[in-house]
């Protein structure tokens, strides 16, 4: 085969060789995304200093503190169930409210439904805003504005959650297909009826599944806002490690993990509702012009009107009644003078190593967790794994490290690797999270995937590996791409927890000062990290809008 001739033996007509596709934004972005975060994630574990050595002396130390927790107890299992409750309620009452200012914010943000650039800006403003701001900051200023009690923990948890819920949901918006809405406009639909028939139906099934998991999320969030006074099982998993009762703390976590798993049902069964995961039944005969009750839509109804019960009931238990919402309003403003001006002067010898080092721990968590989160993600896909049982064990094992609360994984690697070496007890910790939650978007997304590409695949010939490269990545590199920018910037707003047990220099001065009511400090530390999450955010929507 002379050169020039074509794989396969042929030769194109006039004897040259194909032309290269021409080098166009979205190559450049596709190649150098990879390529860019792989060398930046070697570099930032070279500088936090994780290697295969530190990792097998920290496990032996990890089995030896996990035999001593062994059994796991719990000695009020009254109070204990009790405390679940209370923090259900305030969990699904400010993912509630989250999800309708998200909703709302999105159409807004989205690219094929905002009203105007103005309006873009504000709503993509707001969502960065929540996003950047840790949830325990939100908490210890309502806990200062309003006092102590359910209703700051609400408000804290509604006003982060907007930052993930509502980025979340615009991607889902600006995945619609543009057809759909065009259809809809061409029979005279309104703007407001395009957007309410032909988008957002589209968009349902993935804000449901990003509903769900945010209260996975809150729900584990609620154990950091015990320390600042919201109650809850979170007080009680404080109190557990303050007395060093690693068996009741252990009794404790296992709660949480069962909740959270049960929640983790629920998802897998409305999503399959929503986007056809099960078998339609048999339709019934159609009278006139009325749409048949089918058990799927009267599943779909039972679960619509009892997941409003439950946020009802949650939002009375919890306080955040509509009486007393405006008043939290007035008190936060007033609050507000505390926390400004910022005050640099306490912190600003340490301010540039500490952020350095929130960068390197960030950057190298993330780069763990998404290698493993891929692969752990695609093997709990419907679409992709090889077998229902590995599906099946792949899905319990993101439910189980998702469900496990950030404080008790920081506590555990610093425990096993040692307080001097807090920056890799730290990177390891946020790894594990990051690798259940990058893993759950994957899958959720490779279940989501159109099937014409990969039938196109498969029907040429190609192996189980070349249809997993080029149908099932090549679908889903922008979504991966989003997913691991926000799941770093979601590490670099962990410094606060790693801070706790001082594996973050920066993270361990902000709770100091908040220990000492020095607002204008805590707020002199939040804005540097808000500045660096605005830079990932706009090469997040950089690379969004090439890879499109």
């Amino acid at each position: 085969m002379t050169h020039g001739t074509l794989a396969g033996g042929l030769r194109p007509s006039g004897g040259q060789a194909p032309p290269s596709p021409p080098l166009s934004r979205r190559r450049v972005a596709a190649w150098a995304f990879p390529v860019a975060f792989a060398v930046l994630g070697v570099i930032a574990l070279r500088q936090v200093g994780i290697g295969l050595g530190a990792l097998i002396e920290g496990g032996d130390a990890m089995a030896a503190l996990l035999a001593r927790s062994w059994t796991p107890t719990l000695s009020t299992r009254g109070t204990t169930f009790v405390h679940v409750l209370d923090t259900l309620s305030m969990t699904v009452a400010g993912t509630a409210l989250a999800v309708a200012a998200a909703a709302v914010l999105a159409v807004l943000a989205a690219r094929n439904t905002t009203p105007g650039p103005a309006a873009r800006a504000f709503a993509l403003s707001v969502i960065v805003g929540c996003r950047a701001i840790p949830d325990i900051v939100f908490a210890i200023f309502f806990v200062a504005a309003l006092g102590i009690g359910p209703l700051p923990g609400v408000l804290a948890l509604g006003l982060h959650s907007i930052g993930m819920v509502g980025k979340l949901f615009t991607e889902a918006v600006e995945a619609a297909d543009d057809g759909i809405a065009e259809a809809v406009a061409a029979t005279g639909a309104g703007p407001i009826r395009r957007l309410l028939a032909g988008v957002l139906p589209q968009a349902v099934p993935s804000m449901v599944a990003v509903t769900l998991y945010r209260i996975d999320i809150n729900f584990r969030t609620s154990v950091l806002l015990g320390a600042v006074g919201a109650g809850g099982i979170g007080m009680d998993l404080r109190t557990a490690f303050g007395f060093t009762d690693y068996r009741e703390a252990l009794g404790i976590s296992c709660v949480v993990v069962a909740v959270v798993i049960a929640v983790e049902a629920v998802s897998l069964g409305l999503r399959g509702l929503l986007i056809g995961g099960g078998r339609p039944s048999r339709l019934p005969p159609v009278r006139g012009t009325r749409v048949p009750w089918t058990g799927g839509r009267a599943i779909t109804h039972l679960a619509a009107w009892g997941g409003l019960l439950i946020v009802v009931v949650s939002l009375w238990r919890s306080g955040a009644t509509p009486g007393a919402i405006p008043a939290a309003v007035g008190g936060s403003l007033s609050a507000l003078t505390e926390f400004f001006p910022p005050d640099f002067g306490p912190v600003l010898s340490i301010l540039g190593p500490g952020l350095a080092e929130i960068c390197a721990i960030a950057m190298a968590a993330t780069f763990l967790g998404v290698l493993g989160g891929l692969a752990l993600g695609l093997l709990a896909a419907r679409t992709v794994a090889p077998h229902p049982a590995v599906r099946a064990l792949a899905r319990a094992a993101l439910a189980f490290l998702r469900s496990v609360p950030d404080l008790l994984l920081v506590l555990l690697f610093v425990a096993a690797f040692g307080i001097a070496e807090g920056p890799v007890a730290g990177t390891c910790a946020l790894a594990l999270f990051t690798v259940s939650f990058v893993g759950k978007l994957v899958a959720d997304a490779a279940e989501e995937i159109r099937p014409g590409p990969r039938e196109a695949v498969v029907s040429s010939g190609a192996t189980r590996v070349q249809t997993l490269l080029v149908a099932v990545l090549g679908q889903l590199t922008p979504r991966l791409t989003a997913n691991a920018l926000y799941a770093l910037d979601v590490n670099l707003r962990s410094f606060f927890v790693l801070g706790i047990v001082g594996a973050g220099e920066i993270g361990f001065a902000l709770s100091q000062h908040m220990r000492a009511l020095e607002y204008g400090v805590v707020t002199a530390i939040v804005l540097p990290v808000f500045a660096i999450v605005l830079v990932v955010e706009l090469a997040s929507a950089w690379l969004r809008g090439a890879l499109r």
